[in-house]
């Protein structure tokens, strides 16, 4: 059963439990995001990407009011109840879609649409292999993977960078394979430190974050 949207969710993004494929996806890349497929394989014939319930017990999207924060007037993550060091917070959730140009695509024309959100991250990435092992005269190229939750995504898209917050990140993202599906998928865990009960959910996005997007 798919979530309803938890307090405080905005208006303007479709909440979802489950990423989804983007319809420009490239069938052929199916194989570097799910650990069951072929180079032949579709979406029809794989399991439904994995439901990723909100952790209502753990967390809450709250505004900022702290004229201070670097986020103020916007959205955070907090936890509710103090998480231990080394665990599982909340899935990253959103649209998957490919960096790498369609084999139909001159490279040199084609856009990636999600090249300007500020809630894309990478899944995958990697050289491609050869769809057979007959194939000698395979090229690889680098396939790169995102996941974007800026019109569709879960309370994890309200993470907010930690500089200008806090002296360090106290969460990190993970890639990992869904056991049960095969999908690869993006977790937020705790550091080693964990969450105290009150906390602002904060990652490390790369230096120049903030400062790039208030120019």
């Amino acid at each position: 059963m798919v979530d309803p949207a938890p307090a405080h969710w905005p208006s303007t993004v479709s909440y979802t439990s489950r990423s989804i494929i983007s319809r420009s996806f490239p069938p052929s890349q199916l194989r570097y995001i799910n650990s069951r497929a072929t180079p032949t394989t579709t979406l029809r014939t794989l399991p439904a990407l994995p439901i990723c319930h909100h952790p209502k017990d753990t967390v809450r999207i709250k505004q900022i009011a702290d004229p201070k924060h670097p986020a103020c007037g916007q959205n955070g993550l907090f936890v509710v109840r103090a998480v231990k060091p080394r665990t599982k917070v909340i899935d990253y959730v959103g649209i998957i879609h490919s960096r790498t140009p369609p084999p139909e695509h001159n490279s040199a024309g084609w856009v990636d649409s999600h090249e300007k959100s500020d809630y894309d991250l990478s899944l995958v990435r990697c050289m491609s292999t050869p769809a057979s092992p007959d194939l000698k005269d395979h090229v690889p190229i680098l396939v790169d993977i995102g996941i974007d939750a800026d019109k569709f995504g879960n309370a994890a898209r309200m993470i907010n960078d930690y500089r200008g917050v806090a002296c360090k990140p106290n969460v990190e993202f993970r890639q990992v394979w869904d056991n049960a599906t095969g999908w690869a998928k993006m977790e937020v865990w705790a550091l080693s430190e964990g969450l105290r009960k009150g906390d602002e959910v904060l990652i490390s996005y790369g230096k120049g974050f903030w400062s790039a997007r208030s120019s």
